[in-house]
């Protein structure tokens, strides 16, 4: 295979296709083999242990049921490609991110996407090394169809280290928000089935709809923009989320992308989405359900005490904390 050093090869490894093992002995952006040893990155940096309030202990619900410490939440990692741009962004980001939104303006927008690919990437590892023994697997996650939605995250994951450019569109939308002064602490959340991640840092909030091509940034856009001048709640901040995941899960998968793979002459990797014009007419998310909605925001809502599951069953209304009610 071909060094690190040329990425005229190398960004074609897809680790969702058919035969590669979630076993943390392969870069997860090459497919080299690593010293699992030393190459082993961690997903949080160690300085979050502290400056987030990651206590030893603290840990993080996989889709199979299973926990894992935050701490052992590592990627494999070729030493080329850690030293060639994704220590900048897995490191660099998460450190500005904890010292407050506003020193994410020092970082570039790009970096901030991949940031979030690379948590994402690193959950969705550790759960594919979670069931890859185990035969009563939900059949999914065997499957390539279902597998290969993660593809285009992985690949803006290697547009960390390797050069890639998207043309006429964004891969994803990401929305930065302030909390309320007095929150304290860490929260993490990702939905692998709707590709969406909520961290919060003390009174910073990011949300990430990284399979979403810019849909919430061109819909919703407004919305999210006024939250930027509300005193958010954390209880707000997953009402938010839990509206992300659910209109992710209403996502019209029409799209189609080309990939046009970096060679000798040129080393960068494009890519283009495109709509079938047989398809160009379809709305871009399909119609919005109370009842599938409050099953979603019940799930982000409960473990603050409340219960939008039952209001709804009591009373047919749906409980909000957000004023205005944007999107419904």
């Amino acid at each position: 295979m071909a060094s690190p050093a040329n990425p005229g090869d190398l960004v074609r490894f897809n680790p969702f296709e058919a035969g590669h093992r979630f076993d943390y002995t392969r870069c997860i952006l090459t497919g080299l083999p690593i010293d699992p040893s030393k190459d082993l990155r961690p997903v949080f940096p160690g300085t979050w242990f502290e400056r987030a309030g990651l206590q030893p202990g603290h840990r993080l619900q996989l889709v199979n049921g299973s926990s894992l410490d935050y701490r052992n939440l590592r990627l494999p990692v070729h030493p080329t490609c850690w030293e060639g741009g994704l220590d900048e962004v897995a490191r660099k980001c998460a450190e500005l991110f904890a010292s407050g939104i506003e020193t994410l303006g020092w970082t570039r927008t790009e970096r901030i996407y991949q940031w979030m690919c690379w948590l994402f990437i690193g959950v969705l590892y550790a759960e594919m090394n979670a069931l890859s023994d185990k035969e009563d697997a939900h059949p999914a996650w065997r499957e390539s169809t279902f597998l290969n939605r993660y593809r285009m995250i992985h690949l803006s994951l290697q547009g960390a280290v390797f050069p890639l450019q998207y043309l006429g569109y964004d891969p994803g939308s990401v929305f930065i928000l302030p909390l309320d002064g007095d929150v304290k602490g860490f929260d993490f959340k990702s939905s692998s089935n709707t590709q969406s991640l909520s961290l919060r840092v003390g009174e910073s909030l990011i949300l990430a709809s990284l399979g979403d091509n810019g849909a919430h940034m061109a819909f919703f856009e407004d919305e999210f923009l006024s939250y930027r001048h509300q005193t958010l709640s954390p209880l707000q901040g997953d009402e938010i989320f839990a509206r992300m995941c659910y209109r992710n899960h209403l996502l019209n998968p029409v799209f189609e992308y080309g990939i046009g793979f970096a060679d000798e002459e040129d080393p960068t990797t494009y890519i283009r989405m495109q709509i079938p014009p047989e398809l160009a007419g379809e709305e871009a998310f399909g119609p919005w359900s109370d009842l599938e909605y409050v099953t979603v925001l019940d799930q982000y809502l409960r473990p603050h005490g409340v219960e939008p599951l039952k209001t709804f069953q009591e009373s047919g209304e749906i409980m909000t904390f957000l004023e205005p009610r944007n999107g419904f």
